[in-house]
């Protein structure tokens, strides 16, 4: 009955806010059902290990309820704010700084986002624009290992001349104590002496500072590139609101993360940080907890002044500062409206250095700060901030979900006492509540069994960080994460170990449950309930084994798809066609226009483009390639950079209009059922793992070829003459085949007179052959002619 009810009650209770709260209330009740089946009918002494075993699976799984039910509290109103408009020739706008720390990412990144700050739609005269570069220190300039000093020092000067080139601000420092917080702190120091005092030794109070400081601080990663318009879309909440002390605005990313990369979800999945910044950041502006991101925030200089900066205890800084700000009374504001496009980790070793950072931070804020006996805050806020940090225990609970199964298939162990009506009458219901609720709650930003991929993907490395952040609290130091990697070829992750061990030990399960099916009649309930249950973490594996195989990724640039209507103009003649764009990115743009348009590689065009502001582009670029698809011409063209303005216009119309980001985001809203979810992770699992299992033949091939060459040259004297391989005179390369199939032209055997001859054949658009004659046929494939 209800289970019924949970499925019916959106025709029972039309209203929405009702229907969440109804909803919640069955899940709610399915849960504690199961919960108390758990606690008392289950759980009995077995033997050692075994109740061991018992009683950790038990434990996970209060965990997940616990969570569960604060995630319900947490996300029980989510709102979504009205953006307030601000008159941008008001006289009382305030004045804001612009701050963007970095520390060793290319200049090229941090070239394209100071650029894009430029172009931010605010008064010129009430804007501030910073550098603030911690890898060109003091201390790194005079580096003992001189190789060291050299590079800092030449980044030193090439952040300055990028500074001066753009009319910008740069700041260093002596140090690179407490990192990001410290340089961001310094930051303030140094334009504002009068609320932040600087030390007498500092050296540096003159250096950099304005007559006024900003009011606000609009904080940017060096790789989070911002929109034009940004702060018009801020600033407003801050005029309205003294006691306002963040407005903080999601994170959009141009590329996917290593796990949607190497398992090829990006376009038809949520990314993994969309259900956080759609979703749970709504939520938690409800309860006003919502908190800082780190970026992509601006925040009130007067409210950092009174705690003397960014915290800096722990290596999440943002989320420590703002619960000592909600603390002390003041409000914050979540605005869901991506207006800035960063970078995702290409690697998953980066992925990995970067969430398990976030984990050892949450975990140091519960350890040295713990928000349930955090003083001054409120009640719903210390359940939301204790929520946030509790989350990042679940590679404990999600490593016991994966083993468990194995525990008794493999060794025996009673780890679930249940038969399978008990397991049918309270695991399933509770089970079917949580996912129907799950998806209920975010099923249009993130799809089902997302979460358990993501969370056996990080499981077994977030382990060691969480439980070294829990013993040693003040242990963890900040470590940037890589951005803008390249990789050439595909590889094998070294962090790849642990899931081939968990395959290795599942593959040994399966005959050990064929053997206990036979041997012990009596457990058929549970080698049934354990079978069901590993095959469910085979998938996940199988999808885990995908995620390590790296693919390469060679692009200088990322592509945005995006469809959007623009003109292209043939200088040449003056003629312009309509077409739509298809991709874009910083390099070039692919383009979608009519099968009559006279254009071929190498011409000339200007794109003709518009944003959703009015603002006009006019930008040269090149034809690099054109290929005819359903009746229509597909063009790609590569950018032609004349100057310096030339760069700046691609910039601002790449990077400058927030609707793009916007219509990416709802274009994967579509909410996908349970088994239609399995069964796409299930495809992606099996051609992931068929590719590492591939990609590993491979290397393993490639290797035995190696060491095999200088075995070969070793043996090669001693074969006689009558063992030579004769040559076929007649044989023709596969390659050269392929392409006279391809390309048309004929290719025959060479007369063998003259006794040494060239003869070339040359398209006029592929490649040139050059066929020796020296009584048999060779052949070598040259560049394009």
């Amino acid at each position: 009955m209800v289970l019924a009810l949970v499925l019916l009650q959106r025709d029972l209770f039309p209203n929405k806010a009702v229907q969440r709260i109804i909803f919640m209330l069955f899940c709610l009740f399915l849960t504690s059902r199961y919960w108390f089946f758990r606690t008392f009918d289950t759980l009995y002494y077995s033997g050692f290990w075994g109740f061991l075993a018992m009683t950790a699976l038990y434990l996970a799984e209060s965990y997940c309820i616990v969570l569960n039910v604060l995630g319900m509290f947490a996300n029980i109103f989510p709102i979504q704010r009205e953006l307030i408009p601000v008159d941008l020739n008001d006289p009382n706008l305030p004045l804001v700084d612009i701050f963007i720390p970095t520390y060793n990412e290319p200049e090229e990144i941090v070239a394209v986002t100071v650029t894009a700050c430029t172009h931010i739609d605010y008064p010129k005269e009430k804007l501030n624009i910073f550098i603030l570069d911690d890898g060109g220190t003091s201390e790194k300039r005079n580096d003992a290992d001189p190789k060291k000093a050299g590079k800092a020092r030449e980044r030193h000067e090439k952040l300055k001349s990028l500074a001066r080139s753009l009319g910008v601000n740069y700041m260093t420092r002596q140090s690179n104590v407490h990192a990001k917080a410290g340089n961001i702190t310094h930051a303030l120091a140094r334009t504002c002496p009068k609320e932040f005092p600087l030390p007498n030794n500092c050296g540096c109070r003159d250096k950099g500072s304005k007559e006024r400081c900003g009011d606000l601080i609009l904080m940017l990663d060096c790789d989070h590139v911002p929109t034009r318009d940004i702060l018009k879309n801020t600033v407003g909440f801050f005029m309205e609101d003294e006691d306002l002390f963040l407005v903080q605005t999601p994170h959009f990313f141009i590329n996917p993360d290593p796990v949607e990369k190497n398992l090829g979800t990006f376009l038809d999945s949520p990314g993994e940080n969309e259900m956080f910044y759609r979703a749970v950041q709504p939520a938690l502006d409800f309860w006003n907890s919502s908190f800082f991101c780190g970026s992509a925030g601006v925040l009130r200089r007067r409210h950092l002044a009174e705690i003397g900066g960014l915290a800096h205890d722990t290596v999440t800084e943002d989320a420590e500062t703002s619960l000592t700000l909600h603390a002390r009374g003041y409000k914050s504001a979540y605005v869901s409206k991506p207006m800035i496009c960063g970078l995702s980790p290409e690697t998953f070793t980066d992925f990995i250095l970067q969430r398990t950072r976030w984990a050892q931070g949450m975990v140091q804020i519960f350890r040295l700060k713990n928000p349930l006996f955090f003083k001054k805050l409120k009640f719903h806020q210390r359940l939301c901030y204790f929520n946030s940090c509790l989350f990042w225990f679940f590679g404990l609970a999600r490593i016991i979900f994966v083993l468990a199964p194995l525990a008794y298939l493999i060794f025996g162990l009673k780890v679930y006492n249940a038969s399978l009506l008990q397991i049918l009458a309270y695991t399933g219901p509770h089970i079917f509540g949580v996912y129907i609720l799950s998806n209920f709650m975010f099923g249009h930003v993130r799809h089902p069994f997302f979460s358990e991929l993501y969370e056996t993907a990080q499981g077994f490395f977030n382990i060691p960080a969480v439980l070294s952040a829990v013993f040693r609290p003040r242990s963890p130091k900040f470590k940037v994460t890589p951005k803008s990697r390249t990789l050439s070829d595909d590889f094998l992750s070294p962090l790849s170990t642990p899931f081939y061990l968990v395959l290795l030990l599942t593959t040994v399960g399966i005959p050990l449950t064929i053997l206990r099916w036979f041997h012990y009649p009596l457990e058929h309930d549970a080698i049934i309930m354990c079978s069901v249950w590993s095959a469910f973490n085979i998938v996940l594996i199988l999808l885990c084994l995908g995620i390590v195989w790296e693919r390469r990724q060679v692009r200088r640039q990322h592509r945005i798809y995006t469809e959007e209507d623009v003109t292209i103009r043939i200088p040449q003649t003056g003629d312009q066609y309509r077409c739509k764009t298809s991709d874009l990115s910083l390099d070039g743009v692919g383009l979608v226009l009519g099968p009559h348009i006279p254009i071929a590689r190498g011409d000339r065009i200007d794109l003709l483009a518009h944003d959703s502001y009015g603002n006009s582009y006019t930008i040269p670029a090149e034809v690099v390639q054109t290929y005819a698809r359903d009746e229509r011409m597909m063009c790609g063209c590569r950018f032609v950079v004349k100057d310096e303005e030339t760069r700046k216009g691609i910039i601002g119309y790449v990077y400058g209009d927030s609707s793009r980001w916007e219509r990416f985001w709802h274009r994967r809203r579509e909410r996908v059922s349970t088994w239609r979810g399995l069964g796409y992770l299930l495809f992606k699992g099996l051609d992931g793992s068929s590719r590492n299992i591939g990609g590993i033949f491979s290397l393993a091939v490639n290797a035995a070829k190696r060491y095999m060459v200088p075995f070969t040259r070793a043996v090669r004297p001693l074969a006689t003459p009558s063992m030579a391989r004769e040559p076929k005179p007649h044989s023709i390369p596969r390659r050269a085949v392929r392409d006279r199939q391809q390309y048309g032209f004929e290719i025959g055997r060479t007369p063998p007179v003259p006794p040494v001859s060239t003869h070339s054949v040359e398209t006029g658009t592929v490649r040139q052959y050059t066929n020796c004659t020296d009584g048999g046929t060779s052949w070598k494939r040259f560049s394009k002619a």
